[in-house]
C-alpha cells in the first residue's frame, strides 16, 4: 500500500536563472527522475533557436511529450522534476491542477535572479554554447523577456537556493 503522495518539483524561472543547474542539484538530493525539454530539444534540433514556425511547432509538442512523460511516471508512484521555465501563471496553474488531478504533489520551486545576471548568463554562454544550452542573443533575451511572468506570492512557492 502506497504510503505518500509522489512529489512533482515544477521548476519555474526565466532564461539564465539557474533553473537546470538547480534542478540537476534537487535530482541528486532527491532522487527524483529529472525531465529538462529544453535538453530534449537541443539534443534532436541543436542550439540554434530559430525563427522557421516549424520550430515553435515542434517546441510546443516537446514540451507536451516531456509533460506526458512527467505524469506517467507520477501516476507509476514515481517522483519527478519538471525542468521547464513556465514563464506565465496559466502555465503553472495548468500544470499544477494536473498534478493534482492524478493525485500527486506540486512542488513549486522559483529560480529568482535578477534581470541583467540572467541576461549576462544568458548571453556569455551562447558565445561558446554548452551541449544542454540554446544560443541567445540579447536581443532575443529581451524580446521573450516580454512573456516573463515571476510568481505571485499566492502561488505558493519555494524560492530555490
Amino acid at each position: 500500500m502506497k504510503n505518500r503522495y509522489p512529489a512533482a518539483y515544477v521548476i519555474c524561472g526565466f532564461i539564465g536563472s539557474g533553473k537546470t543547474t538547480f534542478a540537476r542539484k534537487l535530482e541528486k538530493e532527491t532522487g527524483a527522475v529529472r525531465i529538462t525539454k529544453d535538453e530534449w530539444i537541443i539534443n534532436i534540433f541543436g542550439n540554434k533557436i530559430t525563427s522557421d514556425k516549424n520550430f515553435v511547432v515542434y517546441d510546443k509538442k516537446i514540451t507536451e511529450l516531456a509533460r506526458e512523460t512527467a505524469l506517467k511516471i507520477l501516476k507509476s508512484g514515481g517522483d519527478v522534476i519538471i525542468d521547464e521555465g513556465f514563464w506565465t501563471k496559466p502555465q503553472r496553474d495548468g500544470i499544477k491542477k494536473k498534478i493534482l488531478g492524478i493525485g500527486a504533489k506540486p512542488i513549486l520551486y522559483y529560480v529568482k535572479c535578477s534581470v541583467g545576471k540572467m541576461r549576462e548568463r544568458a548571453v556569455t554562454r551562447s558565445k561558446i554554447p554548452s551541449v544542454d544550452s540554446f544560443e541567445i542573443s540579447g536581443e532575443m533575451f529581451d524580446s521573450y523577456l516580454e512573456f516573463w511572468q515571476p510568481p505571485e506570492k499566492e502561488e505558493e512557492f519555494i524560492e530555490a537556493k
